[in-house]
């Protein structure tokens, strides 16, 4: 069965999610229901049927609790627990099977929920992006930056699976940072 229509951008709007809210920091991205529908309107590209309309204060609230969920994945101790935490999101949004054909596409499956809300969309979109990682890249895809002063995620799509940071800009602090050390460790 064909899920790779799962594989890229869904696992990339998974990412983008968790990482509207800084931990260390508590900085967040998705501070009104405008910053909802811009994320939806940013990310929305891809053969989906997706929300339409603007999101709401219970949109808001719903999207940031999948968020932290979502990041729980992240954080799991091994691919047990992700999936466990995955199949809560797919139950909890009522992500059901869709048979859909695309003009000059194939028939293949979509998992939606019944309604077109924005959270549940999201949920059903991103956990099963998360699955299709899970499933063809092994959990020790899913990280969190080893920076120091960063917790946001990715999913390494490295041939060697060495990827540690979330961005070539914490690879390059990091790397920074330990050049200096050693030059003072030898000063």
């Amino acid at each position: 069965m064909d899920f790779s229509h799962y594989s890229d951008s869904p696992v990339q709007i998974a990412v983008d999610l968790v990482n509207t809210r800084n931990p260390m920091t508590d900085e967040d991205m998705l501070a009104a229901e405008s910053d909802v529908t811009e994320f939806l309107n940013t990310h929305g590209e891809g053969e989906w049927c997706r929300p339409s309309g603007l999101a709401t204060e219970t949109d808001l609230h719903e999207v940031r609790a999948l968020r932290a969920r979502l990041r729980e994945v992240f954080k799991a101790k091994d691919d047990v627990g992700a999936a466990e935490i995955i199949n809560g999101i797919l139950t909890d949004v009522g992500a059901v099977p869709r048979l859909s054909v695309h003009a000059g596409a194939a028939p293949h499956l979509h998992f939606e929920p019944q309604d077109g809300a924005p959270a549940r969309w999201l949920g059903a979109v991103t956990a099963m992006g998360l699955s299709v990682a899970l499933i063809e890249g092994g959990f020790e895809r899913f990280g969190t930056c080893g920076s120091s002063s960063c917790e946001d995620v990715f999913v390494d799509t490295s041939r060697n699976k060495s990827r540690r940071h979330c961005s070539d800009t914490c690879t390059t602090r990091e790397n920074v940072a330990a050049y200096r050390a050693r030059q003072k460790d030898t000063a």
